[in-house]
């Protein structure tokens, strides 16, 4: 096996395992947004878009100005951005290595 094969391997375990952290990292600060709520006006745990993303964002920060959740949340997101781009970047080199452009 190539190193660059071993790399794509484990950015690529590496990326899921951060986007399944920062997804469990969301439905924690929707359970903590949905804890101070009254009944009728609960946060949906389905379907996220960029508005409701940016809303449940603002108002955890507004009811929790010390919570760390956001936090590991981009750290999580930012983990599995990075683990792409290194696997994408890897994939790309080995498939041109295999045209014979690169030595």
């Amino acid at each position: 096996m190539n190193a660059r094969v071993i790399t794509v391997i484990i950015a690529f375990c590496t990326g899921v395992s951060g986007v399944v952290l920062a997804n469990m990292f969301l439905i924690m600060i929707i359970g903590e947004i949905n804890r101070k709520r009254p009944d009728g006006n609960l946060e949906s745990y389905f379907g996220y878009t960029l508005p409701k993303m940016l809303r449940i964002f603002r108002e955890y920060r507004r009811l929790y100005p010390s919570g760390k959740l956001r936090i590991y949340f981009r750290a999580a997101f930012a983990l599995a951005i990075i683990s792409a781009v290194v696997s994408f970047v890897c994939l790309a080199t080995i498939a041109i290595e295999r045209r014979g452009i690169l030595p």
